[in-house]
């Protein structure tokens, strides 16, 4: 079976901080008006604005039902959020809105754990396997890969590889519980070491120290000693 990709043409941060402002105020219809309408300015094929707008839409409103409530808290939030922070939000919401986008990612956070440079054509070779050997994937890859670049979440060196940039310190506590989620739906696990969630890979671009104490007061959580020493955090679904 065809693995689906959907990630198909590169997304700007101001769009996505545009989608995320409106996303609060606005009806289905006017939503698609309104992104129809701001997106004009950097978009100009009807065909192409059309996508952008489906992925936009895809990431900050119509989210699957188990995201709802995810959505629904950090939107409240998003207006008194620095840049960095918003930041923080569309990663994680692209990264549950598009399996493709966590897989690249992951991928590539799992890379530089290793290296200092990741070739584009090793980010390419593994999606292929992934996905398929298929034009769409090619030009899904890219997509993401300049939509990350963009957002200044990695650089980009004249040899075609890409490297990482200092990491984004996230400071705020408010903002542990959705980091914690977003891990757990997008790893498909319900429970998981809250050490293990400080470095993990789907956040390489991020500094963040998780406390138990953050995730205790978050009532999607129940967080329990196993062992001598080793704190574990499982999603508790109502």
């Amino acid at each position: 079976m065809v693995k689906p990709v959907g990630f198909d043409q590169k997304i700007m941060l101001h769009h996505l901080d545009f989608t995320a402002n409106e996303a609060r105020k606005l009806s289905r219809k006017e939503m698609y008006e309104a992104l129809d309408y701001f997106l004009r300015s950097d978009i100009q094929g009807a065909k192409s604005r059309k996508n952008a707008i489906t992925m936009l839409m895809k990431i900050w409103y119509l989210v699957d039902e188990n995201v709802i409530r995810l959505r629904d808290s950090v939107l409240e939030l998003f207006p008194h959020l620095t840049k960095e922070e918003r930041l923080l939000l569309h990663w994680g919401m692209t990264i549950l809105a598009y399996p493709f986008f966590k897989d690249v990612v992951y991928e590539m956070g799992k890379l530089f754990r290793l290296q200092d440079e990741i070739p584009s054509a090793v980010i390419g070779r593994k999606m292929k396997e992934l996905y398929g050997d298929r034009r769409r994937v090619e030009v899904a890859t890219s997509a993401v890969l300049t939509s990350i670049k963009t957002w200044e979440a990695v650089g980009w060196l004249k040899s075609r590889a890409y490297t990482p940039l200092p990491k984004v310190a996230i400071t705020s506590k408010e903002l542990h519980p959705f980091i914690t989620e977003v891990i757990l739906r997008a790893m498909n696990v319900t429970a998981i070491p809250v050490d293990f969630l400080y470095h993990h890979p789907l956040f390489f671009p991020f500094s963040f120290t998780i406390s138990a104490e953050s995730l205790r007061n978050a009532h999607q959580f129940s967080v329990h000693r196993q062992g001598i020493d080793q704190l574990i955090v499982e999603l508790c679904e109502s």
